[in-house]
């Protein structure tokens, strides 16, 4: 693999940006590669995925380009006092790696995943533009807002909340999961194939069920798994492997 560490300006949050990328470099003439947005968590950035996993090792056995931006501590969202990190994710960033490295277009070739905030990320940006993803995974996911949101009432992190999402309630909002699952059944829009991983000593393994839960109540194709670990690089490191070994076989 070759590995990048990109820098350039970002029109839509006015801001120079950091991006690191892992490529093939046996890559043919006129090939075309799937792809992997792999979106960090909370007080992370772009060099997670590669500091604290193997993924470059991972990837031995897989064919893609992967691609893991920074967001700040943002939770992927158009913030209401703030960047609008959500754009910048979903639409500016795959139109400038789509001009500059041999990506594939084809919705079956495109993946999103994160960890954490970055499960939440992974999954809102796959709920809002279904059509352009085949597979989104979220790994020990901060998958329900408003009870994250309540669980920080009392936080320094509330007024970070406040930033990101204004002081109006989340429930029923763009950046409500469980409401854009709804709104995709609601408009009968085939959804990407999802993967959820949650340890089951998680401090949101109750979240991550609840979520399952309305998923599979609302007939959504999932592949859920468990297993022992708690909101560690220990988990994330294993189930990242598992997330591209699943997306392999087609699943």
């Amino acid at each position: 693999m070759a590995f990048m560490e990109m820098h350039f300006t970002s029109k839509v949050l006015d801001l120079s940006v950091s991006v690191n990328v892992l490529v093939p470099d046996d890559i043919k003439e006129g090939e075309k590669l799937k792809v992997l947005y792999l979106l960090h968590g909370y007080m992370g950035n772009h060099t997670d995925w590669m500091r604290y996993t193997s993924i470059e090792r991972y990837l031995w056995n897989h064919r893609m380009i992967v691609i893991m931006p920074s967001a700040m501590n943002s939770y992927y969202a158009d913030m209401a006092y703030g960047m609008p990190v959500f754009t910048y994710i979903s639409k500016e960033l795959p139109e400038y790696m789509e001009k500059l490295l041999p990506i594939s277009k084809k919705r079956e070739d495109r993946m999103i995943c994160g960890l954490s905030m970055g499960g939440y990320g992974a999954f809102k940006v796959a709920f809002t533009y279904p059509e352009s993803f085949a597979y989104a995974g979220s790994l020990s996911g901060a998958l329900d807002v408003n009870s994250i949101r309540k669980m920080m009432k009392d936080t320094p992190r509330a007024n970070l909340y406040d930033a990101m999402f204004g002081h109006q309630t989340i429930e029923g909002s763009k950046n409500d999961l469980f409401h854009l699952v709804n709104q995709n059944i609601m408009n009968k829009q085939k959804m990407p194939h999802l993967y959820m991983a949650c340890g089951t000593e998680d401090f949101l393994y109750q979240d991550n069920l609840k979520f399952k839960k309305h998923l599979e109540s609302n007939h959504v194709p999932l592949t859920y798994v468990e297993g022992p670990g708690d909101h560690s690089w220990a988990f994330w490191d294993q189930y990242i492997l598992k997330f591209l070994e699943h997306v392999k076989q087609g699943r």
